[in-house]
């Protein structure tokens, strides 16, 4: 066998290596195969914020009926201060990190609203 038959051989392997050398990234990362680490820190994060949001707006309407109020009167813009101060009072009791404390909040009275 020749050094130009050999080459003639491997030439198609040669270019789908180098071809799948550049497509897979591309293909992976777009198709969601691949993450990245801030990807994954932010998933984590916001998991994170639900989490503790949802405990925040549980606490919420265990408070609201405790104290006989109806949480449809916290809805609406007009209301927000009233709902905020229900928020904040309930943070109180919720140990959350200060990191994420101030989008806990908002999701939290987001989710009241």
């Amino acid at each position: 066998m020749t050094f130009d038959q050999i080459l003639e051989r491997t030439k198609p392997y040669a270019i789908g290596l180098v071809v799948g050398l550049f497509a897979a990234p591309i293909i992976g990362f777009n198709a969601g195969w691949i993450t990245t680490t801030t990807a994954s820190t932010q998933a984590v994060e916001e998991g994170r914020v639900a989490a503790l949001a949802g405990i925040c707006s549980s606490a919420a309407g265990r408070m609201a009926s405790a104290s006989s109020t109806d949480l449809a009167t916290l809805k609406g813009y007009d209301n927000r201060a009233k709902r905020d101060e229900l928020v904040a009072t309930i943070m109180t009791d919720i140990q959350v990190p200060a990191d994420i404390l101030g989008r806990v909040s908002t999701s939290c009275s987001r989710s009241l609203s």
